[in-house]
């Protein structure tokens, strides 16, 4: 830990005033959020309560007892000062202050508060590492996809960061930007791995590479030879077989042998519009004809603004069927016709309450250009409800787009208290889907980890079914169940005052009283019934911003 000696000291302060039991409310809240946001201050911590445990210990242990104050009849050597025991202890003590005042030391703490020995907080209250927190190193965006099956996993999404690893696909065409700035095409079938900001393996499919001055030396690797930039537009074709095709657009590259970096012999540079085709062999040929050209960025531009235009549509056919579910407690499509209105309406056919109010939060675009959102930025913004009635299942879903996990719980939709049946749908900063329902002395139903760093950025669908009749919790993710709970004891669930994207806790001054959303949302509904896994699918079908 470096440079950060007047951050210890108030550390040593806070952790002094709450080992003495006089810590202020505010300061406890302050010892908390620096615990859990600075992995460099836990450990501080930890090692601070580790010290003062055995100093703690050792001063009781002295005290156990009064043979261990030499009596003034008894010779020197019969009293427990000389046993190896006292000597052990006595070592132990001092190497135990010894570390203590190296702490103090280094956090820069005046250790002349003549404090005793007090007991150490238990281990099991000692904060644990966090080894799950999502972070952000991504080399590279994901900036257009158009008529994209993936050959993977998990679809990615237009905004999704993207991290070293392999892009697979199926059929269509996406747009990646590296941070180096080199922007490649990628027409599939293809396998395409990220490997660096100024490096990618092709394995198979058509890539078209436009490299700026700033990227120089952009690098895409494949089994036979290395396309090296000069600093040019270029592209690539290869089939899974290890044959394939280089032609420069605009600009020259160079020609090297995969497993080392010299030119292939006959071969120097190619310019613009020369070529080469090769084969699984290694033979290498100058094209005798100009490859077929790929999609350029402004006609995958102009296709990706037809498919958005054709999803809008689809959706809006979703959302007026939706607002007839005669099981809507209250739908949201964040569809209002002008920025200066601060009122969200409940658009549940025949609603007759339930409206949002508008605190903060500023109009932008949503999934799509045509589609409207509101952005959660800044603590205070959030959207005020009151949802009357109580309700034995309900069903929470929502499109929202995250942009960081700024806190340890970000709130998708609270209640303002935490009474019985209350429900808090939230989201952690390791990832995991939450929701928490009084039921006596309080449950939580945390999903596993499932939103990954390339999920920030990009628009995705979460629901939490709470099913009272099959007494089970189940959270979903773009449409595909990811994890079941067993509810012990199911009780009607009741909302009444709440908000979305935020928190207005009554009487809550404690841990993680502000649980403010970084992100967007563009959709948002209440169903008073469990849905089911296909009627879940159908709504993320209907509604995912790409296909």
């Amino acid at each position: 830990m470096k440079n950060t000696t007047p951050h210890n000291h108030e550390l040593i302060q806070l952790i002094d005033a709450f080992l003495q039991g006089d810590i202020s409310p505010q300061d406890h809240v302050a010892l908390e959020r620096r615990l859990k946001e600075d992995p460099q201050q836990r450990q501080l911590y930890v090692d601070y309560m580790r010290v003062h445990s055995g100093l703690s210990t050792w001063a009781t242990e002295t005290n156990e007892s009064e043979d261990w104050i030499p009596h003034p009849t008894q010779p020197e050597q019969h009293t427990k000062l000389g046993t190896p025991r006292f000597l052990l202890l006595l070592v132990t003590s001092l190497v135990a202050a010894t570390l203590l005042l190296s702490l103090a030391y280094y956090a820069g703490w005046n250790t002349g508060s003549g404090h005793e020995p007090l007991i150490a907080d238990s281990p099991e209250n000692i904060p644990e590492p966090e080894t799950n927190v999502p972070k952000t190193d991504h080399i590279a965006l994901l900036t257009q996809a158009v008529g994209v099956v993936w050959d993977t996993p998990r679809n990615l999404q237009t905004g999704a960061g993207l991290s070293a690893g392999w892009l697979k696909l199926k059929r269509g065409t996406i747009q990646v930007e590296l941070i180096s700035g080199a922007t490649v095409l990628i027409e599939g079938p293809a396998a395409f791995e990220l490997i660096s900001p100024l490096k990618a393996f092709c394995q198979y499919g058509k890539v078209r590479a436009s490299v700026p001055e700033q990227a120089h030396g952009f690098t895409i690797q494949t089994s036979r030879l290395n396309v090296v930039d000069l600093g040019t537009e270029f592209t690539l074709s290869l089939d899974a077989t290890g044959n394939g095709q280089v032609q420069v657009i605009d600009g020259e590259v160079e020609l090297h042998s995969p497993d080392q970096q010299t030119t292939r012999s006959g071969i120097q540079s190619l310019k613009t519009g020369e070529g080469v085709q090769f084969d699984q062999r290694g033979s290498i040929n100058r094209l005798t004809e100009a490859m077929m050209p790929l999609i350029n960025p402004e006609e995958l531009s102009h296709l990706a603004e037809q498919q958005q235009a054709q999803q809008f549509t689809r959706w809006q056919e979703q959302n007026a069927a939706l607002k007839a579910d005669p099981s809507l407690i209250a739908y949201y499509d964040f569809e209002e016709s002008s920025n200066w209105l601060r009122t969200l309406k409940n658009k549940k056919l025949e609603a007759s309450s339930a409206d949002g109010a508008i605190v903060g939060c500023q109009w932008t675009s949503g999934r799509w250009p045509q589609k409207r959102a509101l952005e959660f930025k800044r603590t205070s913004d959030r959207v005020r409800l009151h949802v009357p009635g109580e309700y034995e299942s309900l069903t929470l879903m929502a499109w929202v787009r995250i942009e960081g996990f700024d806190r340890w719980l970000s709130s998708l939709m609270l209640t303002d208290g935490y009474n019985a049946g209350n429900p808090h749908w939230q989201l952690s900063d390791k990832g995991e889907i939450i929701l928490g329902v009084k039921t006596g002395p309080g449950k939580n139903f945390f999903s596993p980890v499932v939103l990954q760093p390339t999920d920030l950025g990009r628009w995705i669908h979460l629901a939490t079914v709470y099913d009272h009749q099959n007494k089970e919790v189940v959270h979903y993710l773009d449409g595909v169940p990811v994890s079941h709970h067993k509810i012990e004891n199911p009780i009607p669930l009741v909302i009444g005052p709440a908000e979305i994207g935020n928190w207005r806790p009554q009487e809550h001054t404690g841990e993680h009283s502000i649980r403010s959303l970084n992100g967007r949302l563009d959709e948002f509904a209440l169903f008073g019934r469990a849905l089911s896994a296909d009627e879940i699918l159908k709504l993320y079908q209907s509604g995912k911003p790409n296909s």
